[in-house]
């Protein structure tokens, strides 16, 4: 299967150049950090949820 766009006259067609890499490099360098981040706030909220619920429930068995 070819490709559909041909390479500009010069351009090694095995190894493609692309802008987006480059520009994109400097963005992911603190995307691991930022994903552990984001991992730890949700183990925390979803601890607060499960506090919540317990008092919750708690309260609704006192009432009766």
């Amino acid at each position: 299967m070819s490709n559909a766009y041909p390479q500009p006259a010069g351009q090694d067609s095995r190894h493609p150049t692309s802008f987006h890499h480059d520009e994109d490099s400097d963005w992911d360098a603190g995307m691991e950090h930022d994903v552990v981040s984001l991992l730890e706030e949700n183990a925390r909220l979803r601890a607060l949820v499960v506090r919540l619920s317990d008092l919750v429930l708690k309260s609704v068995v006192d009432q009766k």
